[in-house]
């Protein structure tokens, strides 16, 4: 059960289980020294009214104790050993499954939730099942294990005081029946106001520049206070409401030590047991109840955790992206047929059907927001399309795993990433056996050397979280390094010199020249005028295709092409009038 709730691997449950059965024995080895007080009691109390002569033999007891102390010594340790080492090698697993498994996800998953939701999942919500592995299920387990052992042999000593003394626990088991129903609606409220908070906070960092040269500084953070004391009354409910439900269980629990006396007070007298017995079960009953209760506050922890696990599933159990990794493609022309897609309910690219031949550069032009972005990544199956099909050299990408798929492209998209790492590892991303001199080769076609040569630490300089020690049009470069280093038969530029002063742009473009020799190119591009020379040319509206062919015959349409260039070249003309 546990095993699939938690998704624990298969080593992980057995470990729990045996570090189970330890606790087990550590709980019902703690309770023979409650017998030993019970057995030298007796002894003293029958000295005390001259049943028995002699001194009482403390060296045999001595002895039984330390036997037990060591008994319990080694059961605890080796629970500890395995319950702790267990739950960090299940942590680390977990998170290393769960970043896997986003790596292999379809980007239309990751556009619906928020990125500290799915941060959430892999840092709050691991942690909390970590802490379920490493004590709730092995006290939860151990502590109704050893009660209801311990119960059961009872009920074979003597009947009527173990019936006592387990007379309310079925009370008991109703009282935390109920924590569930109470808790589990609050604690996943409770979770989405957290997530609120943090993508609050998120957006805040992101947008801080912009606040603060603004007047609205202020209003977000009285919003983000407000945020932050909503949360407050949630959170105290939650921890009454369940916390009570705890604590009326384990108290009305102990209502059976009460039983005990009262019933062992009334055979004791009518000479039904000795005193011995009534002792006997007096000492167990303060003592059995501590794994019991236990146990209810682990399953209380139990609850609370099932939110947390439900998220880790539903994000292992997303559908994958998958396809076969041992595919070779040998040509490279990619054939869009008849292709439509939407992110959500809405379409956005509408039966659009072209072919990017290999050896040409395919241009896709068009306002913004007209699908230009979307079809490339489409072609690399960043999105899974809805109707119709895309194959590179007679291959549908979608029959492709997008490992193997991603192997023959090299991208530069307008956003670009980097890691807070060296320029060295930044660009080495784009082939991870590349060689020193590769990489320094790829650099200085992209123009990094440059800038590269004015760092303190050259190559070997940390350039901070994405890039943010450098300018955009270097971070830009870094990109463009990267796919002259991958060197990739297909090649996806996304407006690769936006960021690009006009001196290096030159510069930057007849590079590009020599990388895209021979290999299909699909560019998309703003500044028409970059584009002039391509083989051909897609122009989009509205996630259509309007026209295709080359600017010539474009300009001969005199068609929404047309009518785009000659709108930027007169906008080249224009001049500030100052007074």
């Amino acid at each position: 059960m546990f095993k699939n709730i938690y998704r624990l691997s298969a080593g992980a449950n057995r470990s729990i289980l045996k570090a189970s059965f330890f606790m087990t024995l550590f709980n019902l080895a703690a309770l023979l020294p409650v017998i030993l007080l019970a057995l030298v009691t007796n002894e003293m109390v029958s000295r005390y009214f001259g049943y028995t002569q002699g001194a009482i033999p403390l060296w045999g007891y001595s002895i039984a104790a330390f036997v037990l102390m060591g008994v319990i010594f080694v059961t605890y340790k080796i629970t500890y050993r395995k319950k702790y080492s267990t739950s960090g090698r299940e942590d680390m697993r977990l998170r290393m499954e769960l970043a896997d498994k986003i790596r292999r996800l379809p980007l239309s998953y990751l556009g619906k939730r928020d990125l500290s939701d799915l941060t959430s999942v892999i840092m709050d919500d691991v942690a909390v099942t970590a802490n379920t592995l490493a004590t709730v299920m092995t006290e939860l387990i151990s502590g109704l294990l050893s009660g209801f052992i311990t119960i059961g042999i009872l009920f074979i000593y003597d009947w009527r005081l173990a019936l006592s003394l387990a007379a309310c626990l079925p009370l008991a088991a109703i009282s935390m029946s109920m924590s569930k129903a109470i808790s589990e609606g609050a604690n996943k409220r409770n979770k989405q106001k957290k997530l609120n908070i943090s993508d609050g906070l998120q957006e805040y960092l992101e947008n801080i520049k912009v606040l603060r040269t603004s007047q609205k500084m202020g209003d977000y953070q009285k919003g983000m206070a407000y945020k932050i004391k909503r949360i407050i009354p949630g959170l105290v409910l939650h921890e009454l409401l369940a916390g009570l439900s705890i604590s009326i269980s384990y108290n009305v629990m102990r209502i059976g030590l009460g039983f005990v006396i009262i019933t062992g007070s009334a055979l004791l007298i009518s000479r039904e047991i000795s005193i011995l017995t009534f002792l006997f079960f007096l000492f167990i009953a303060a003592r059995i109840y501590e794994p019991l209760t236990r146990a209810c506050e682990m399953l209380g922890e139990l609850i609370y955790s099932l939110v947390s696990a439900g998220r880790i599933r539903t994000l292992l159990d997303y559908p994958e992206q998958n396809g076969n990794e041992n595919i070779n493609l040998s040509q490279f022309d990619i054939s869009f047929d008849h292709v439509s897609f939407g992110y959500n309910q809405e379409d956005v690219i509408h039966d659009v059907s072209f072919t990017a031949r290999q050896g040409e550069i395919t241009a896709l032009v068009g306002p913004s927001g007209c699908g230009k972005s979307t079809l490339c990544k489409l072609a690399a199956r960043f999105w899974d399309i809805q109707r119709g099909s895309i194959s590179i050299g007679g291959v549908n990408v979608n029959s492709v795993s997008p490992e193997a798929l991603l192997k023959n492209y090299s991208i530069v998209f307008q956003d670009v990433v980097l890691f807070n790492d060296t320029i060295f590892n930044n660009i080495r991303i784009g082939k991870e056996n590349a060689t020193k001199e590769e990489i320094v080769a790829a650099a200085k076609l992209a123009r990094c050397d440059e800038f590269i040569e004015r760092l303190p630490q050259g190559y070997d300089t940390v350039i901070g979280e994405n890039g943010k020690t450098l300018s955009g049009g270097e971070r830009q470069r870094l990109s463009i390094a990267r796919a002259f280093l991958k060197d990739a038969p297909i090649i996806l530029l996304d407006e690769s010199t936006a960021s690009i002063d006009p001196e290096n742009e030159t510069k930057i473009q007849e590079a590009i020249g020599t990388l895209i020799e021979n290999k299909t190119v699909l560019i998309i591009a703003h500044k028409l005028r970059s584009i002039v020379e391509c083989d051909n040319i897609i122009v989009l509206k509205e996630g259509r295709l309007l026209e295709e062919g080359t600017h010539d015959k474009l300009m001969e349409k005199k068609g929404l092409y047309h009518r785009l260039y000659a709108l930027q070249n007169e906008s080249m003309t224009w001049a500030v009038k100052t007074v």
